[in-house]
C-alpha cells in the first residue's frame, strides 16, 4: 500500500506466502486493468528470450497497455532483467514471482538495489495475522463465534492464509445464512477426519 504502482514498472514479489503474493497481484494491478495481461513461466522467458524481449522492446505507440507477469523467477532471469533496464524499458509493467529468496540472490540483490525497481518480501502468516483474518471475516458477515474458535481456525492454519480462507468458505457454505456457530459444528467442519461413502456425500450436497 505504500508505494505507487502506477509508477513502478519491474516490481519483484519473493517469499513464501503464495496466496498473499496472489491476492497483491489482483487486488494491486490486475483487478481493473483494462489492458492485456501476458503470464509467463521464466523457463518460457529464456526459451523465447529474443521474441518476447523484441515485442517488449518495440511496443507501439497505438498498442493498448499491458502486464507481463513472470512466475517461478529465479536468478536465472537475471539477464533479462538487466536488459530492461539498460535499454530503459520502464513502460510495461513486468511484475516478476519468485519462491522464497535468500540474501545471496542476484535476483533479490538488484530489485533491492535499483532505486526504479521495487522489491516486496512476503512472508508466512503469524497466528496473529491469521486471527486478525478470520475474526474480520466473522465480522463483516455478522456471524457469532468465540475468540477460542477463532483461535483454533488460525492454528489449524499453519501459516497459510490460503489454507484458512478455504476454512471459512467451508463455514460460509454450512451456516448457509446462519448467523451463530458453535463449538461442535466448527470442531466437525475443522477436523474432518471421518470417512464417509459417495452417496452419503452426494445425499448431504442434495439435502444443503
Amino acid at each position: 500500500n505504500n508505494f505507487n504502482t502506477n509508477k513502478s514498472k519491474l516490481i519483484l514479489l519473493y517469499g513464501d506466502n503464495e496466496t498473499f503474493k496472489n491476492q497483491v497481484v489482483e487486488q494491486h494491478f490486475t483487478c481493473h486493468f483494462k489492458g492485456l495481461i501476458q503470464k509467463y513461466d521464466e523457463k518460457q522467458i529464456l526459451d523465447n528470450y529474443e521474441f518476447i524481449f523484441d515485442d517488449i522492446q518495440s511496443k507501439s505507440f497505438f498498442e493498448d497497455e499491458k502486464i507481463i507477469i513472470v512466475k517461478r523467477s529465479t536468478d536465472k532471469i537475471l539477464k533479462f532483467v538487466n536488459d530492461l533496464i539498460s535499454n530503459k524499458i520502464f513502460d510495461t509493467k513486468i511484475i516478476f514471482i519468485s519462491s522464497n529468496l535468500d540474501k545471496k540472490s542476484k535476483l533479490r540483490a538488484i530489485f533491492e538495489k535499483e532505486k526504479d525497481l521495487v522489491c516486496i518480501p512476503f512472508y508466512n502468516d503469524d497466528e496473529k495475522t491469521l486471527s486478525a483474518l478470520a475474526r474480520n471475516f466473522f465480522k463483516n458477515n455478522n456471524i457469532s463465534i468465540s475468540q477460542e474458535n477463532i483461535n483454533l481456525l488460525a492454528d489449524k492454519a499453519n501459516g497459510d492464509r490460503g489454507f484458512l480462507e478455504i476454512e471459512l468458505q467451508k463455514i460460509y457454505l454450512f451456516l448457509d445464512g446462519k448467523k451463530k456457530l458453535d463449538n461442535e459444528e466448527i470442531l466437525k467442519l475443522v477436523n474432518l477426519s471421518q470417512n464417509f461413502s459417495v452417496s452419503k456425500l452426494v445425499d448431504n450436497c442434495l439435502l444443503k
